[in-house]
């Protein structure tokens, strides 16, 4: 058997080299990656394969076949090479192409070493009765032909196979190294109208229409100036945002407000805030109820607030207790429901909610949003709620937001109005009373939090 190593670029052309010297009939031992510079981490990895060829099982070209021994007179060694006790001679013979030597008994000048069975042992002719010697090195023969052949056929299936691993590793790190370089390279081109929309929190479609009538009424002198550009955005957010606070000083029927919304947005404290705005301003005709059974301490925080603004506060938990409040409350101008807040996925809250607000009911339905929350979490949670219905948006915790663009980017894909926006925990002073050009001037402006004297 003839070993030897080859190196190469890559597995494709180290096959090639192994098939060019050995033959078809080649045997890969083993595959291994080397890397030739210092301390083996800079240099240019290179295949190293270990094959060899091994040679057709030999046999003897006057090989015969031995015949069954006659009956009675069974072949054995003593018969072929002589009686025990004789002097021993060693032969050379070759099996499967490994030199090995054959030790056996009897004399050197015995006519037995030129028989015929002498000859079909030495050259391991297969005979009906075999030594465990020779049966053993049959199976070792088969053994190695059958891991002979599996080894030509995953060589076979490498070399007809396109891309290899470390060809793909190295074409990975290529495409990875130029990626990156091209990404650094590249910064972002914005018109100063695009830029400073940008910088502000406007993104997307909105960005991209505004930009473009700036571009149509704009000259390029006005386009340099920055005061020129903001009041230009200032007008067109004006005209794309639409307000719709609650008409309470327009209509003498009572009105009835669900807030609603996901968890932890401030549903309670801004229901706080419409009524004492509303006691505020138009009178003590408020009634509070809720349905928010779920949160902790949620009724509780509802009825401080109701005895801090000698104001009613009932509690339901179905919906014909929420039917028979709103009867009860009849003589009041303004009922104020606040609900649990529920997960946008939860499919059985939203369902749950639904059964409460009844459109019989005539209930506004305020769908109660943090302006802290990612753009898309938005959209979701507007989609979402959809199925109980949205008459109007408020907006919540601006304070906590260093740009307010998204007010903009989610009110232009969802139709619904903005009523409200507050901008801290403060009853009532933190509920802004909007107007289109108030909120403008709140997107446009600098959020740095909200500083209370």
């Amino acid at each position: 058997m003839q070993v030897r190593v080859f190196e190469s670029p890559d597995m494709a052309s180290g096959l090639k080299l192994v098939r060019k010297e050995l033959g078809p009939d080649a045997l890969i031992l083993s595959t291994r990656t080397v890397r030739n510079g210092k301390l083996g981490l800079l240099g240019k990895p290179t295949i190293e394969i270990t094959a060899a060829i091994d040679t057709n099982w030999p046999r003897e070209e006057n090989t015969t076949i031995q015949e069954p021994a006659a009956a009675g007179r069974p072949t054995s060694p003593s018969r072929i090479f002589g009686r025990t006790g004789s002097k021993k001679k060693r032969i050379n013979t070759t099996v499967g192409g490994d030199d090995i030597q054959l030790d056996y008994s009897g004399n050197e000048t015995s006519d037995d070493l030129n028989s015929k069975e002498a000859r079909q042992l030495l050259t391991m002719s297969p005979t009906p009765k075999r030594s465990s010697q020779s049966t053993a090195d049959t199976a070792l023969r088969n053994e190695v032909d059958e891991l002979k052949g599996l080894v030509q056929q995953l060589a076979a299936q490498l070399a007809d196979k396109p891309a290899y691993n470390e060809g793909e590793e190295q074409g990975q790190d290529t495409f990875n190294s130029a990626l990156r370089d091209r990404l650094s390279q590249m910064k972002p081109v914005r018109d100063p109208v695009s830029e400073l929309l940008h910088r502000h929190g406007i993104e997307g479609e909105p960005a991209r229409t505004i930009a473009a009538v700036a571009a149509e009424q704009l000259t390029q002198d006005d386009l340099k100036d920055k005061g020129k550009i903001r009041r230009f955005a200032l007008r067109a957010i004006e005209s794309l945002v639409e307000v719709r606070p609650p008409a309470f000083q327009k209509t003498k029927a009572q009105s009835r407000i669900a807030l609603i919304g996901p968890t932890g947005v401030g549903k309670t404290t801004t229901l706080a805030k419409l009524a004492a705005h509303y006691l505020g301003n138009h009178s003590n005709s408020v009634a509070m109820i809720t349905i928010d059974t779920y949160r902790i301490a949620a009724v509780e925080q509802l009825k401080v607030y109701g005895e801090i603004m000698h104001l009613p506060v009932d509690v339901v938990i179905s919906p014909d207790q929420l039917e028979e409040a709103i009867t009860r409350h009849s003589d009041k101008s303004l009922i104020l429901i606040d609900t649990a807040g529920r997960s946008p996925r939860d499919t059985l809250c939203i369902e749950e909610l639904t059964s409460f607000l009844r459109p019989h009911l005539e209930i506004e339905k305020h769908l109660v949003l943090s302006a802290a929350t990612r753009e898309n979490e938005l959209l979701d949670t507007i989609h979402h709620f959809e199925k109980v219905g949205i008459d109007k948006t408020i907006f919540t915790k601006v304070d906590e937001c260093m740009r307010t663009g998204v007010i903009l980017n989610v009110q232009l894909q969802h139709q619904a109005p903005l009523s409200y926006i507050t901008n801290g925990q403060r009853v009532p002073e933190d509920l802004l009373q909007i107007t289109k050009r108030s909120v403008a001037e709140l997107i446009m402006s600098h959020h740095e939090g909200i500083a209370h004297d």
